[in-house]
């Protein structure tokens, strides 16, 4: 049996993820978009993974500044999260002026009011089809928000939180 592009669309609608912004800058100009296709590689050396559609803006800008940051969002960021995924129809070098943006050690955009940010050099990426799987050295993180914050996640296609954990 295979295993179709919308079967699969489907099935990855039921897998929830923390929603992030994705950020990178080369040669003065930043890009960034709404990913949840983060997490962490290892703790020695610190490294985190995220995976990028090759044919987009943000990937090229990785590729070219190799920089990034992570950002991961709190519920009061959603407006943010649907602005970086393209929602608004607003080009991906374009998304960042509706707020001041603090610059990470090799350049990416962090976010001042994130959960965390991850400001990472690019170690290497991976050629994974469609998408490039990023691997980021991590530089330095800035643990933002309150304690209380409300994660913002992405499930069945909609927004979510993570509300009953303890």
């Amino acid at each position: 049996m295979t295993v179709n592009a919308e079967q699969f669309r489907q099935g990855m609608r039921r897998l929830g993820g923390a929603v992030n912004i994705v950020t990178s800058a080369h040669e003065g100009i930043y890009a960034g978009l709404t990913a949840t296709a983060v997490t962490s590689l290892s703790a020695e050396p610190p490294r985190l993974l995220t995976c990028i559609n090759r044919a987009g803006v943000t990937y090229e800008t990785i590729s070219k500044g190799r920089s990034l940051a992570i950002n991961v969002l709190g519920t009061q960021h959603k407006d943010l999260a649907i602005l970086f995924a393209g929602l608004s129809g607003q080009p991906e070098t374009e998304r960042f002026s509706s707020i001041e943006w603090n610059v990470g050690v090799g350049g990416a955009p962090l976010l001042p009011d994130a959960l965390v940010s991850f400001d990472c050099e690019v170690e290497s990426i991976l050629d994974a089809g469609s998408h490039g799987i990023v691997i980021g050295l991590i530089r330095s993180i800035v643990v933002g928000g309150n304690s209380g914050d409300t994660p913002l996640c992405y499930l069945d296609g909609d927004w979510a939180t993570m509300t009953n954990f303890s």
